[in-house]
């Protein structure tokens, strides 16, 4: 047996194994019989791959490779977010400065060069304006011209504030930039100011000093406006005029006599630099800042030793920037300087020591008081601030007031009012009205403990303009004190016109003649007493329960007919229409029948608010709040506020004449004969009026309207005490003592407003309406025509009280 062949010795292949031409393919890829195989490509694998570099990368490098990858891709995916996201943030920011710079006002210079004091004027009979007052600012400046102010003055201040003051817009960036740097990164070991003269003057100047960037965005934006509108000379003459030199020193001018005693123009290289010094902190770097020493209590001087360092600095400030030579800029280094407060000046100046002997302010007038308490008012109002706040924006707001005061008429109250026995005269004294009081308990009632009584008067024209004010009896000793024109007082019966009376005459309830019932109308469920009764001429208490007709009632000032309106036509009817349509300041405990029927307030109103309500029966039913002011303007001639455009129709025309009419029978016929006024050509002149005396006798007010005017007086004590010998006092007899002989030496000869549809007739003594053909024929009356019933026939008794000829015992004092 033979052995078989074995398979010939193959050649070594290369690791990678490819098929020869001669090898078998395995089963799975072997083509089928005859038919033709085709060779598959060549995958590209790792082996593949190796094949063709001939050697593998390490493991690190493509882990390195892979990490770049991943890197690169993130960093430019977070670039991409971050521009998205700075792209909005710019956006949304441009649109936030934008509409916070349409937002910012403008700064007007020329309301800062009035921003000073506050002016009140009034005008004198020939239309002149006249000055009442200069309200003084807490402020103190003197306003100097561009051209009165030297160059080397201001480049003093230039060079040491601003140094690019004439190039930049307003803001210098460079500054701002360095300032904001220095804050986070401390360059430097103070502070440093990136405000320019344009942003400190704005600063200054609205107070906006918050630490915050919002007000800095502002203070740029003001600044960039503000650039705009005026020129470097103008903005520099401002910021001069207005900056703050130490203590109440304000404005160059103010300082430079404060400091040297002379004039801006006047003032040196060296005495320029010194002033250019303050600014940057006043209360430090003025030559008079000290320190009081805790053990001597001496003032130690501080402060011309570091103004000395900062002038220094301003002069070399002037010299670098080319203001000034090196010769001036040595000489002012040497110069010596006077102060005002040093025995040297005094020595050359003594005129100044008897110059500086000031008088103490005056206090402010009554106008004016009322002028700054009205317009007060109106800022709180405004913008819901504190009387404080309001009164001290009203000093320093530079705001003209234009008050409707009459000069000649103020003068002669004023006068009047200097001595109490003036409005007394004919019934008392003031003695004899005093309250003796011994409040040390030494068994004597001395003067200086005894209380007199006090006064306020109010006098104001048909369309609500104050023509005269005085608050209080002598010599006016302080500014802005209480005035017993504006304060609250009781008004007694004075009230019935415009509560009672005259709701019932506006709504046709009553008409001249309604005859009424005269008996307490209120009955007290708990005690049962009948409520109110009237004041007899003899001090009791009484009604008669008889008719009596409105105008007598009214006449002979009954208490018991106006509860009786109120209680037919409701309280808080009576009430809105005093207050809404008259403008009485009530509260609402006044819903009451006391208050409204007479005059029994919570906390009483004043003689000014009291006069005003009566205002609608003198012009035929017209409203306007009592204002003394006619306008105000700021500083720039921009009008602030307007008086009297609330003026408006309250009553209709024929209540307004008929409550007039009956008004001027309280003067003819009933409780007030005593005012009666005769003109120099010997015609009374008419007046209409009404008498108030509240039930202890301790205050008596009288308001009365003539054609021209209407005023009224409150007299009583400062505290709530029975005034002495009352008796022999008359509310209407005070009044024509204070203006009586006024309205007759300037009667204009006219008449009251009467409405054309008002019918006057004589009135039916029996049942009150006009009188027909067989009326018995009284008093001749005034009707409206929607309430004019005429008298068709009746039974005529003869007994005549239906106008209150019966009624003596019954009649009512006031």
């Amino acid at each position: 047996m033979t052995e078989p062949n074995k398979p010939a010795k193959k050649a070594k292949r290369p690791a990678v194994h490819t098929q020869s031409s001669g090898r078998k393919r395995p089963a799975e890829h072997a083509a089928g019989t005859g038919e033709k195989t085709r060779r598959p490509a060549a995958k590209h694998t790792a082996s593949t791959t190796q094949k063709k570099s001939g050697k593998a990368r390490p493991a690190w490098q493509r882990g390195l490779r892979r990490a770049g990858s991943i890197l690169l891709t993130t960093t430019l995916s977070f670039l991409l977010i971050l521009v998205i996201t700075c792209t909005i943030v710019g956006t949304t920011l441009v649109v936030y400065v934008l509409g916070f710079m349409e937002g910012t006002s403008e700064v007007s210079i020329r309301e800062m060069e009035m921003s000073y004091s506050t002016f009140v004027y009034a005008e004198d009979k020939n239309g002149e304006l006249v000055t009442l007052y200069q309200v003084p600012s807490s402020i103190k400046r003197i306003p100097i011209e561009i051209e009165e102010i030297p160059q080397h003055v201001r480049d003093a201040f230039v060079y040491a504030e601003d140094e690019r003051f004439y190039v930049h817009e307003g803001v210098d960036y460079k500054r701002t930039a360095a300032a904001m740097a220095n804050m986070v990164l401390h360059f430097w070991s103070a502070n440093q100011g990136g405000s320019t003269i344009t942003q400190q003057l704005i600063k200054n100047i609205t107070g906006d000093n918050a630490t915050n960037a919002e007000r800095k965005i502002r203070e740029i934006f003001r600044a960039m406006q503000m650039e705009k509108s005026y020129t470097k000379d103008e903005i520099l003459a401002a910021y001069l005029n207005y900056i703050g030199f130490g203590g109440s020193a304000n404005g160059i001018e103010m300082a430079s006599l404060k400091y040297f005693g002379k004039h801006t123009s006047e003032l040196t290289v060296a005495e320029a630099a010194c002033l250019a010094a303050i600014p940057k902190n006043p209360e430090r770097l003025n030559p008079f800042a000290y320190y009081v020493d805790d053990e001597t209590g001496e003032r130690v001087n501080y402060g011309h030793e570091k103004n000395r360092e900062r002038q220094e600095y301003v002069l070399y400030q002037m010299y670098s920037n080319g203001a000034i030579s090196y010769d001036e800029y040595q000489e002012a280094l040497a110069e010596h300087i006077i102060f005002t407060d040093s025995e040297e000046y005094k020595a050359l100046h003594p005129e100044d020591e008897e110059d500086s002997k000031i008088e103490p302010d005056k206090p402010t007038s009554w106008v004016v008081d009322a002028a700054i308490n009205e317009f007060s008012e109106v800022l709180m109002d405004k913008y819901g601030i504190s009387k404080k706040e309001a009164r001290s924006r009203v000093n320093k707001g530079g705001y003209q007031i234009y008050t409707t005061v009459d000069l000649d008429m103020q003068a002669y109250v004023e006068e009047r009012y200097m001595d109490m026995n003036n409005l007394l005269a004919g019934m008392a004294t003031t003695n004899n009205t005093a309250h003796w009081r011994d409040l040390n308990g030494d068994g004597v009632a001395s003067e200086d403990e005894a209380q007199f009584l006090q006064s306020g008067f109010c006098a104001i024209n048909y369309s609500g303009e104050i023509l005269a004010t005085v608050g209080a009896i002598g010599e006016k000793t302080a500014s802005l004190c209480t005035s017993y024109a504006y304060e609250p007082q009781q008004p007694g019966s004075t009230i019935k016109p415009v509560t009672t009376y005259g709701y019932a005459l506006s709504t046709d309830y009553i008409h001249w003649g309604t005859p009424l019932r005269d008996y307490p109308p209120i009955k007290n469920p708990a005690t049962g007493k009948l409520w109110p009764t009237n004041y007899s001429s003899g001090g009791g208490m009484s009604y008669t329960g008889s008719m009596k007709n409105v105008y007598y009632a009214l006449q002979k000032s009954y208490n018991t007919i106006p509860a009786l309106l109120c209680k037919e036509l409701g309280r808080i009817e009576i009430y809105n229409f005093a207050t809404s349509n008259l403008g009485l300041d009530l509260v609402q405990k006044d819903q009451d029948y006391a208050p409204l029927s007479v005059g029994a307030l919570t906390y009483g109103i004043s003689i000014t608010n009291l006069v005003n309500a009566y205002m609608v029966y003198g012009n035929g039913g017209y409203y306007s709040k009592a204002h003394i002011i006619s306008k105000v303007e700021s500083g720039d001639g921009t009008l602030v506020y307007t008086g009297g455009t609330d003026y408006n129709q309250a009553v209709d025309e024929e209540t307004s004449t008929v409550m007039n009419k009956l008004l001027q029978n309280v003067v003819n016929q009933g409780t007030a004969t005593a005012a009666k006024i005769t003109a120099k050509d010997g015609t009374r002149i008419p007046l209409a009026g009404k008498t108030g005396t509240t039930s202890d006798w301790c205050d008596l007010t009288f308001v009365g309207l003539c054609p021209d005017f209407v005023s009224g007086m409150w007299i009583g004590y400062e505290q709530n005490y029975q005034i002495q010998g009352h008796g022999r006092l008359k509310s209407a007899g005070i009044w024509k003592n204070i203006i009586g002989d006024y309205i007759k030496e300037h009667y204009s000869g006219n008449n009251f407003f009467v409405s054309d549809s008002v019918i006057e007739a004589p009135m039916c003594t029996a049942t009150g309406n006009i009188a027909g053909s067989s009326c018995p024929k009284g008093i001749t009356g005034y009707w409206k025509s929607t309430n004019a019933p005429v008298c068709s026939g009746h039974s005529y008794s003869g007994t005549g009280e239906a106008d209150g000829s019966s009624a003596a015992t019954g009649a009512a004092t006031d």
